[in-house]
């Protein structure tokens, strides 16, 4: 099995890996591309506006019960240990979930594949970034669920007929159940709908608060009291498991009924047209960049989360050094021979 993810830069002979906790064969690569998010029978999901998402992994399943303990014992903290959440609480114990034994962390007697449950947002979150990742915006949540770029009109996540892809409250008993026991969706990601809800990134508002149309990469209010989550669960109906559905909680709110799930940005060099190649180099970094062009470089901008141009230069062969940077996903653009080339990249210090 892979535990890497390799990314080659042919031009310059370079590249650069990815630890990757959650294995690469449990991650669906999903294009990107516009669907209409939202449905204008329900006002919680309304108005349904046309939406743009770049491409992003997911996991296939969510995060499971083994998987979570493994990061709490590496972790070393029950609650965040630094940056705006420090202190936050990350998780509860409970007997579907993660017990403690003998100071060690371990998923409860069989329920080791089971969705981690009784996790904040705080711990979803936290345990993301540890991992390389983050969590899904509400917009990648709901393309992945609707199959992405070959979306299917499906009531659900992968058919109309709830029985073949969830656990809701017609077949489950009102028990969790083991992630990936029902059928995937057309991207082969399980458990989209019914068995737990899982956690967003967005805060939770109301789309004609942000923007009715033309959104790309949309991620929600700035601020918020809640957290969005999305899919449903194993004790509701089927009529309110449908693929727009959404709900939200505190971030510092845990149940046996909400868990969550991984994505990661595609961190693979820029390939602009006409055979012009532009390198950046390593992804991710922890103390210097290098952007390098076969054609001359006009202009290189790096901006963050919040839109801050952080970085102006022009200069060919281009190393930039980031000890100015905090950990996180940075936007590069990058004018190149008449072209204009956008990446994302990653400082991991």
């Amino acid at each position: 099995m892979k535990k890497y993810i390799f990314i080659i830069c042919s031009f310059l002979f370079c590249f650069t890996f990815i630890k990757a906790e959650v294995p690469v064969s449990e991650m669906i690569e999903i294009s990107g591309g516009r669907f209409t998010m939202g449905n204008g029978s329900y006002p919680r999901e309304s108005p349904a506006r046309l939406v743009s998402v770049a491409g992003f992994y997911m996991s296939k399943y969510a995060i499971t019960n083994t998987q979570f303990a493994d990061f709490i014992n590496q972790y070393g903290s029950v609650t965040a240990k630094d940056g705006e959440y420090a202190g936050k609480s990350l998780f509860i114990t409970d007997s579907w979930g993660i017990v403690n034994d003998n100071g060690v962390w371990k998923a409860a007697t069989g329920f080791e594949q089971y969705p981690m449950i009784k996790v904040t947002w705080y711990g979803a979150n936290e345990f993301c970034k540890w991992t390389g990742g983050r969590l899904p915006s509400e917009a990648e949540w709901e393309y992945a669920a609707k199959g992405g770029s070959s979306i299917k009109s499906y009531i659900y996540s992968g058919s109309s007929t709830a029985s073949s892809v969830a656990w809701y409250y017609d077949n489950s008993g009102h028990t969790n159940k083991m992630v990936g026991t029902k059928s995937a969706n057309s991207l082969g990601i399980f458990d989209m709908s019914g068995n737990v809800y899982q956690w967003c990134s967005d805060w939770f508002g109301r789309y004609n608060d942000f923007g009715t149309s033309g959104d790309v990469d949309p991620k929600g209010p700035e601020t918020g009291i809640s957290k969005v989550i999305r899919g449903g669960y194993r004790s509701i109906g089927s009529s309110d498991l449908h693929l727009t559905a959404r709900e939200s909680l505190p971030p510092d709110e845990s149940y046996n009924f909400v868990g969550f799930r991984i994505v990661k940005d595609f961190l693979t060099p820029v390939i602009v047209p006409h055979e012009d190649l532009v390198c950046v180099y390593p992804n991710p970094a922890s103390k210097s960049i290098t952007v390098s062009s076969k054609n001359e470089i006009q202009r290189i901008e790096i901006i963050d989360n919040n839109g801050r141009v952080l970085y102006q230069d022009s200069k060919n062969d281009k190393t930039i050094s980031l000890s100015q940077f905090s950990d996180g996903m940075y936007v590069i653009r990058i004018s190149s021979g008449g072209i204009n080339a956008i990446k994302k990249f990653v400082v991991n210090k």
